[in-house]
């Protein structure tokens, strides 16, 4: 299933760039321009669609996402994925208002770092927390008195 998907959406992709570069007015670049935008386009929504496909069919544990590796929800994974969607929808539509990269500023930047950084420095604690704990072993029985 995963491979029909990918040739699919490879096929789909391939087919808006020809139409692209035959049906767009204007010279050599400007077509090139379209056809990749509209490419790279195609690959993200269809690689997305196969993402949430896999989620709804039980392929991916979407409950194991935001969870830590003893169990229970992860804060600073949960917030760097909130800050990284927020940000990007709004690049995002930005970009299709304005139809050119704005400046991102150094605000935003800086609490993606304060979140990446809590989620690396959570990550850090547990390596940290499960490397000091000794693997529990049972006690071995005292043999018996030989005699």
């Amino acid at each position: 299933m995963k491979t029909l998907g990918v040739l699919i959406s490879a096929g789909v992709t391939v087919a808006i760039i020809a139409v692209v570069a035959f049906f767009v007015p204007g010279d050599a670049m400007t077509k090139l321009k379209v056809a990749t935008g509209y490419g790279a386009l195609s690959i993200a929504l269809f690689s997305g669609v196969l993402v949430l496909v896999s989620f709804a069919m039980g392929r991916i544990d979407i409950a194991s996402l935001f969870t830590e590796l003893g169990g229970g929800a992860s804060l600073s994974r949960f917030q760097l994925f909130i800050f990284t969607i927020v940000v990007a929808m709004s690049l995002l539509i930005i970009v299709s208002v304005s139809q050119k990269l704005p400046e991102v500023p150094t605000g935003v930047l800086t609490l993606l770092g304060i979140s990446a950084t809590t989620y690396g420095v959570s990550k850090g604690i547990q390596a940290g927390t499960s490397l000091t704990k000794a693997p529990s072993q049972p006690e071995a029985a005292p043999e018996p008195p030989k005699g």
